[in-house]
């Protein structure tokens, strides 16, 4: 069960989101910016005290996968980084549990079911919403930066983007409680880790399965080159096209239905 914020008319405190963080996760602290060049960039500066969340109402300079650019809208949108350190027993099963868990978080807000694209995309109705980020290593041993981006309350997006993204307010007509999302997709992550330390990895594979969506379909896999066949079956490891062909997971840079 999630810990869930009290009623309230005004958003949490950072203060008590802090409280919460420390009782139901373990995130120590909450460095809640106005603005920063990238949650990523502060994150993996700042001092290595503990797990611990950095999230800002804007970013200048915000990344996603490969540096390209993450645009968010200022005071709309969540953007935070989530950085842990953690010895896991298959820290290539990370890449795909981290959608899962923040997929589990956003939904219940959206009101209808998300699909995943690999690696690290959320869509709602064909539309991107969300996108993840993992940077291993560059705050001290077994350490991860967590960068999560959400299009919570933008209702407007560059000509070049309205037609592939979406936000929570415009797929519901209603804003959403940053700081009460922030704090649920934190224990999400908490359950998520605690399943791979455990090496629980059915359910959330399962999971990422279905949103996936293209297990029996016909798809095109990127791993440097292009491989078109049946996908069979993928998990945290492997993709198998035509019950033959297998894909590391950890290689595959794309997967898309042709």
């Amino acid at each position: 069960m999630m810990t869930s914020l009290p009623p309230a008319t005004a958003m949490p405190t950072d203060a008590q989101i802090e409280t919460l963080l420390r009782e139901s996760t373990r995130f120590r602290r909450l460095l809640h910016l106005a603005s920063c060049g990238s949650t990523q960039d502060v994150a993996a500066a700042a001092p290595r005290d503990g797990d611990a969340i950095f999230w800002a109402d804007h970013q200048t300079k915000g990344r996603g996968r490969q540096q390209r650019e993450w645009q968010d809208e200022p005071g709309a949108d969540l953007a935070a980084t989530f950085r842990i350190t953690l010895a896991l027993p298959q820290p290539l099963a990370l890449p795909a549990a981290l959608p899962v868990a923040v997929l589990e978080a956003v939904e219940p807000l959206a009101g209808r079911p998300l699909r995943l694209k690999w690696p690290n995309d959320l869509f709602l109705a064909g539309r991107k919403l969300c996108g993840v980020l993992i940077d291993a290593g560059l705050a001290g041993p077994d350490s991860y930066l967590i960068g999560v981006g959400v299009n919570c309350n933008r209702v407007r997006f560059p000509p070049d983007l309205e037609a592939i993204a979406c936000s929570l307010a415009v797929a519901t007509g209603h804003e959403v409680d940053r700081g009460a999302l922030l704090l649920d997709i934190a224990q999400r992550l908490e359950a998520m880790l605690q399943d791979l330390t455990a090496n629980r990895l059915e359910r959330l594979e399962e999971v990422f399965r279905d949103r996936l969506g293209l297990v029996g379909q016909r798809v095109a896999i990127d791993v440097g080159v292009i491989h078109e066949g049946v996908l069979q079956h993928v998990d945290f490891q492997r993709a198998t096209l035509d019950r033959d062909r297998i894909f590391p997971l950890a290689i595959v840079r794309g997967m898309r239905r042709t």
